[in-house]
This record gives C-alpha cells, sequence and structure tokens, in this order.
C-alpha cells in the first residue's frame, strides 16, 4: 500500500493539529496552576499570613486534581464549569496516551483523517476557552485580594496568540 502525497501532507496537518492541543491543553493546566497560586495568595493575604513555600511550586507539584479540588467552590459557582474541566483532562490525557495509536488508522483516508484533524482543533479551542474561564476567576480572586495581574494577563495572552498562529 502506497499513500499519495495529499495523504501524507494530511497526516502531517493532523500532527501539527495534535501539537497545539496539546499546548492548548498544556497551557489549561498552567491556568488551573496559576488560579491556585493564585488563590493560595489571596487566602494568605486575606489571613495576614506569609507563605512558606512557592504557591506555583506547589500548585505544579500537586497536579491537575488536587488544583481542581482546592478551586472546587470557586469552579462550582460557574456553572458546569467544573464538569467540563474534568472531561478536558480526561481528553487531555487521552491526547497524550491513546490518540496517536487509536488514530493511527484513520488517517490513511482523506475523510476520516479531516474528521480527526476536526476533533483535534475543537480540542485546541476548548482547551484555550476553558483557560480563559479559569484565568477569570484567578483575576476575581486576586482583585477581591487587592492583587493586580493586569501586566501578567497581557503577557500571557500575547504568548497563546504567538502559539495560535504558529505553524
Amino acid at each position: 500500500m502506497t499513500i499519495e502525497q495529499t495523504q501524507i501532507e494530511l497526516i502531517q496537518q493532523a500532527h501539527r493539529h495534535l501539537g497545539k492541543a496539546m499546548f492548548a491543553a498544556a497551557t489549561l493546566e498552567r491556568a488551573l496552576v496559576n488560579a491556585a497560586a493564585d488563590h493560595r495568595l489571596a487566602a494568605a493575604r486575606a489571613e495576614g499570613r506569609k507563605l512558606g513555600a512557592d504557591p506555583w511550586e506547589k500548585a505544579a507539584s500537586e497536579g491537575i486534581d488536587k488544583n481542581l479540588k482546592r478551586l472546587g467552590p470557586r469552579l462550582t459557582a460557574v456553572d458546569g464549569l467544573e464538569d467540563r474541566l474534568i472531561a478536558a483532562k480526561d481528553r487531555r490525557n487521552h491526547l497524550a496516551h491513546d490518540f496517536c495509536f487509536e488514530a493511527a488508522p484513520h488517517l490513511l483516508a482523506p475523510e476520516p483523517a479531516l474528521r480527526v484533524i476536526a476533533e483535534l482543533q475543537a480540542d485546541e479551542i476548548t482547551f484555550l476557552d476553558l483557560a480563559d474561564e479559569v484565568a477569570a476567576i484567578s483575576r476575581a480572586t486576586l482583585e477581591q485580594a487587592g492583587i493586580d495581574r493586569t501586566l501578567a494577563d497581557a503577557v500571557g495572552a500575547a504568548l497563546i496568540e504567538q502559539a495560535k498562529k504558529a505553524r
């Protein structure tokens, strides 16, 4: 069996979109880390105490499940957000561990390959939209504590825009 050039291009395109979806998933994970760290900072400030450890290192080392649990009350304030984040975590895990094996046969024909690419494009959008929702919760937490994140948000948005334009 030979694979025609157009199919090779579709396979390459699928892998590019997988990379972009995984970058978007990592962006969502970082938004959760930031939100958990911001939650710790705001709580410490409200209680008038200093943190003994870097809240970002701690949140990053705890993983998605612990960060979701820590942020629980803030997430449940937005209808369906916690469920969508859990589904996104499951999808990210699927993309990281099983997707390439399951998608490989579908990449051998144009129509199924285009469906795979469309799925990956939807994943990228979903992950980035969720990251925006989590960032909004994080900003609100900090604003309530009197902490301004304007510059950090601008830098983060610029990085995400650059990544979206990457080929």
